[in-house]
């Protein structure tokens, strides 16, 4: 589409606002502290061969990309999570900018693009992924989706057959995300088609198609492999998320869908007031019919180009949300977990909410082109809902989690722990019972105290003193599964 003329100020301001307020919503982010499965991962990062930490398959996820950066972290920062956290808060405000890229490349419009990347930058549902540090994944593939997208807006509006060169940058942006968080699979199995529906027939390349076809299948077919030889799957698990699973539980992905799309849509205009606590209700189903009805209104009253823009937009959401359905659906069954309300829980909607928050705009620049009275219509109210939020998140800024239980489990563990060594004559050996630590699902994935140790301390010895833990039942042997340092530090009860 092309870009309406704006006044400097306009330029100006239109990527500086949603940046300031992503900036003010999530300003204490960095006070964030481990919670659940990090310790999980921390664990795994210390005590594995780094090969298989890094070639894990975690819940249905492929986590190469991610976590490397783990690994990074780690090996840089160590177990202090403020550096950690200010990581996740700086790609944050990137994907801001982003997003605000891709949609002003899509629709020429500096307000839509204002309000769009505000709207999403702030929405309190974000928290699942950026105060959760082990679905950063998620966040880092928004940043490659974004930036893949803003390329193939590009490429549509050049007119020009897409290059092998351009085709061969999707392909590696596709192929990261993909090992970022399991929902870039579903990403790269629908970009071939997005492809293909976003080019004009004379746009398009067989070379380059090829490129990008051949990049999704051999993602799968890496991630296929990986899948069979990973040892990190319990057999309960591995049965949960098979082809087999899924497919003989397909009403339930596709409930599943629906509803995680139905959220997305409704948080984006109550999400601030905190009115989607209550998913799926009068308010939230009211605000998602909203949203839809807007995409509807958009896709009736936008030209040819338009509606090409919204279906291969579309093709997206519908592949995003699928896929989160697809890893969930048979688990959340199992738990005997209702379907809409898992739908709400604010991990599934980082790059989900991004896609809608793009449609969205779509649409309501299609509407804006219908004429003066449209125009007008969509720029007030445009203005009036970036007005509305920055004054909500002034009046009523979002409580982050930062996850104060844990850190003060942690610490006591570590005091502990220097006042047994302390207490300890030098050159003595220090023995502690290993008791639970953590949330109850950790469960055995988690060795107790013991796990807290070899993540916070380098060495089994601490101050000229060795360390021992006690097991519980059932402890030393998963140690001596383990082997390596945990195996060392942990006696038969």
């Amino acid at each position: 589409m092309r870009r309406t003329a704006a006044p400097t100020a306009a330029r100006f301001l239109s990527p500086l606002v949603p940046l300031a307020a992503a900036l003010v919503a999530w300003w204490s982010l960095p006070d964030t502290y481990f919670f659940a499965d990090d310790f999980v991962h921390l664990f795994d990062l210390v005590t594995l061969p780094l090969p298989r930490f890094l070639t894990q398959i975690w819940a249905g996820h492929l986590y190469l990309v991610r976590n490397t950066v783990f690994a990074g972290m780690y090996a840089v920062f160590g177990p202090d999570p403020r550096p950690w956290f200010w990581s996740v808060l700086l790609t944050h405000a990137l994907n801001v900018l982003l997003l605000h890229r891709l949609i002003l490349r899509l629709t020429g419009d500096h307000l839509l693009a204002c309000m769009g990347a505000t709207v999403w930058g702030t929405t309190p549902a974000l928290e699942g992924a950026l105060a959760w540090y082990s679905v950063y994944g998620q966040v880092l593939l928004t940043t490659l989706v974004c930036a893949m997208l803003w390329s193939l807006a590009g490429a549509i509006g050049t007119g020009r057959t897409v290059s092998t060169a351009r085709a061969l940058a999707w392909s590696a942006l596709l192929a990261a995300g993909a090992a970022s968080f399991g929902t870039g699979l579903g990403i790269a199995a629908a970009f071939p088609l997005v492809v293909l529906l976003a080019l004009e027939t004379r746009q398009r390349s067989v070379r380059a198609a090829a490129v990008v076809a051949l990049t999704a299948a051999a993602t799968f077919a890496i991630y296929a492999v990986l899948w069979n030889r990973t040892p990190d799957l319990d057999p309960r698990a591995r049965e949960l998320m098979s082809s087999a699973s899924i497919v003989a539980a397909i009403p339930s992905v596709l409930a599943l869908a629906a509803a995680l799309l139905g959220f997305s849509a409704s948080t984006l205009l109550v999400g601030p007031l905190d009115l989607d606590v209550g998913y799926p209700d009068a308010t939230t189903l009211g605000a998602a019919a909203l949203v839809v009805a807007i995409g509807i209104a958009g896709w009736l009253a936008a030209d040819p180009a338009g509606r090409r823009r919204l279906l291969w937009l579309a093709v997206l959401v519908v592949a995003a949300c699928t896929t989160i359905a697809a890893g969930r659906a048979t688990i959340l069954v199992s738990w005997q977990v209702s379907i809409a309300r898992s739908a709400g829980w604010p991990r599934y909607h980082y790059l989900l909410l991004a896609l809608v928050t793009v449609l969205l705009c779509l649409a309501l620049a299609a509407l804006r082109a219908r004429g003066r009275a449209a125009s007008a219509l969509v720029t007030g109210g445009a203005a009036i809902w970036l007005v509305a939020r920055l004054v909500v998140l002034v009046i009523q800024p979002h409580t982050i989690n930062h996850h104060e239980a844990e850190r003060a489990e942690t610490t006591r563990v570590v005091q502990m722990v220097r006042q047994a060594v302390a207490a300890a004559p030098p050159g003595g050996t220090v023995t502690i019972q290993n008791l639970h630590f953590g949330p109850a699902n950790l469960g055995r994935l988690f060795p107790g105290l013991a796990g807290v140790f070899v993540i916070m301390f380098p060495s089994n010895t601490v101050d000229g003193r060795a360390v021992r833990f006690v097991a519980r039942d059932g402890d030393d042997a998963r140690a001596r599964e383990r082997g390596g340092r945990i195996a060392a530090l942990l006696t038969p009860p």
